[in-house]
C-alpha cells in the first residue's frame, strides 16, 4: 500500500493543469494550496520522469513542513483562530458510507468488486479514515483536510461535482468559486474560498472529478485553513501528483 507505483496519463491531473492557465482574478494567477492542486500536477507514461518529479515535490514538502512549524510558532499564526478537520471534517463524498481507521499514512486505495480504481498517498503523519467508497485524510495539526473516494450513483462528472458542491454546502459558508476548468476528456476541477459553518474560520479548497476507469465517476478534495494556505501547498502538490487511476494499477 504504501509504495508508488508507476503513474499513467490521469485526466484530473490534464483538467488541473488546464486550470492553471484559466484560473486568474484581478489579473493575478492562483497561488497556495488551490494553484498547487490546479496547475501542479503530472501525467506522462514515463515512470522515470514521473518517479524523480514526485521525490523533488517530497523534499520541497518537507522542507514546507519545516517552514510551516517555524510559522506556527510565531504570533502572526499563535493570535488567529484556526480550523480544527480532525474534530469537525468537512462532509464532502464521505456520505452514505461507514467509516473505519486506515492506515496511518501511506497509499490509500479504493477498490470495486476487488479490483483498485483510484488512489493516492498521504503524508505519513496524517490520520486516515476509510468508508466503503472512500479514504479520508487529515494533517497531523487539523488544518488540512482531503478525501478521495469513488462517487457512487452518478453517470458523469458534471453530476459528480455536483455531489462535490453539495458536500461542500454542507460543510461551508460564504462560498466563492473560482473559474471551472473541463478537459476534453470530461474531468471537472473547481476551486475557491470559504468560511467553516461551525467556527467560521476562513478556508481555501480545489475538487476534481473524473472517469477513474470503464465508466467509474471518482473525485479528489482537499480543504485548507486559509492562514497556512501557503505552508501546505507542497504538500498537497505531492498528494496530486501521487493520484492512481484504474489503468494505472495495472502497469
Amino acid at each position: 500500500m504504501r509504495k508508488l507505483g508507476m503513474l499513467g496519463l490521469a485526466a484530473l491531473a490534464l483538467a488541473m493543469l488546464a486550470l492553471d492557465a484559466m484560473a486568474q482574478r484581478g489579473g493575478a494567477v492562483r497561488g497556495g494550496v488551490r494553484g498547487a492542486a490546479a496547475g501542479q500536477l503530472i501525467g506522462g507514461d514515463d515512470a522515470a520522469k514521473a518517479g524523480a518529479v514526485i521525490g523533488a515535490t517530497r523534499g520541497a514538502m518537507d522542507r514546507e513542513t519545516q517552514a510551516r512549524a517555524t510559522y506556527q510558532t510565531t504570533p502572526v499564526y499563535q493570535n488567529v483562530q484556526h480550523s480544527n478537520f480532525s474534530q469537525a471534517p468537512p462532509e464532502v463524498l464521505v456520505a452514505g458510507s461507514k467509516a473505519g481507521v486506515a492506515a496511518k499514512g501511506g497509499e490509500a486505495v479504493i477498490r470495486k468488486d476487488g479490483k483498485p480504481v483510484l488512489g493516492a498517498t498521504f503524508p505519513d503523519d496524517w490520520k486516515q479514515t476509510a468508508g466503503d467508497h472512500h479514504v479520508s485524510a487529515v494533517s497531523k495539526d487539523g488544518q488540512a483536510w482531503s478525501v478521495i473516494a469513488t462517487i457512487e450513483g452518478v453517470k458523469d462528472t458534471q453530476a459528480g461535482m455536483d455531489k462535490v458542491k453539495e458536500g461542500l454546502q454542507k460543510s461551508l459558508s460564504d462560498i466563492k468559486y473560482d473559474d471551472v476548468a473541463k478537459s476534453a476528456k470530461g474531468a471537472i476541477v473547481v476551486t475557491g474560498t470559504g468560511k467553516t459553518k461551525k467556527a467560521a474560520v476562513e478556508v481555501v479548497f480545489a475538487a476534481g472529478v473524473l472517469d477513474s476507469g470503464p465508466g467509474q465517476i471518482a473525485g479528489a478534495v482537499f480543504v485548507v485553513d486559509n492562514n497556512v494556505d501557503e505552508y501546505y501547498k507542497e504538500t498537497v502538490r505531492y498528494i496530486c501528483q501521487t493520484i492512481r487511476l484504474a489503468k494505472d494499477f495495472a502497469k
